[in-house]
């Protein structure tokens, strides 16, 4: 599951999968969207982003990229 989440105070918004970013909540971000598909949350963020900065995993980009690859050669 990919989450975009955002804290309005420092201008940032993180698209992750990672669970562990759920502890953020506490820590003054908001949860705005879920999915299941990396490219549509990071879509999700380009399109609601103003003057936020964006942040996500490359490992996660990386991995999603690898793994679409991989299955458009079977």
């Amino acid at each position: 599951m990919y989450r975009v989440l955002i804290n309005r105070n420092e201008g940032r918004i993180l698209v992750t999968g990672k669970a562990r970013d759920l502890k953020l909540l506490h820590e003054g971000w908001e949860l705005l969207f879920e999915s299941f598909d990396w490219d549509e949350a990071f879509e999700y963020a380009m399109k609601i982003a103003k003057d936020e900065v964006i942040e996500w995993y490359y490992d996660e980009e990386v991995k999603k990229k690898f793994v679409k690859g991989l299955s458009i050669a079977a």
